[in-house]
């Protein structure tokens, strides 16, 4: 079995740079990506949303239909959470190139409890947008 690959903000935007053919999904929900920004570049395919708060049970059958089992994936959310558990799922369904950026979009929380402080995509200023 493949193994999630860890990456940092920086080591991903090199490699989309790189490989234009890298699918780079956003699994944050639909008012993270909207409100709080995100990458540019990144598509919108949440692994939790709301109302109901659960793991999208479709998830891998539409990362499936956009694009084949050993295309090379980027995952990013807030964090790096969410990532990292849609990229396990992924790869137990049968993706074997899927990493994730480990600190996501906004990185973690500082000692007063708040993101963007610290690391992440927006931290290491790299390109995004809110719309």
């Amino acid at each position: 079995m493949t193994n999630l690959i860890d990456l940092t903000p920086k080591q991903g935007y090199d490699r989309l740079q790189q490989n234009k053919e890298i699918l780079f999904l956003d699994v944050r929900c639909y008012a993270e990506y909207k409100f709080v920004g995100h990458p540019i570049g990144s598509i919108l395919l949440p692994w939790i949303d709301e109302p109901d708060w659960i793991v999208n049970p479709q998830f891998c059958q539409l990362v499936r239909e956009l694009k084949p089992l050993d295309t090379e994936i980027i995952l990013i959310c807030r964090s790096g959470q969410r990532s990292m558990d849609a990229g396990i799922a992924l790869i137990n369904k049968g993706f074997n190139n899927v990493s994730h950026i480990d600190t996501g979009f906004e990185g973690d929380l500082d000692d007063k409890n708040q993101r963007g402080n610290l690391n992440g995509w927006r931290y290491d200023g790299l390109p995004w947008e809110q719309c």
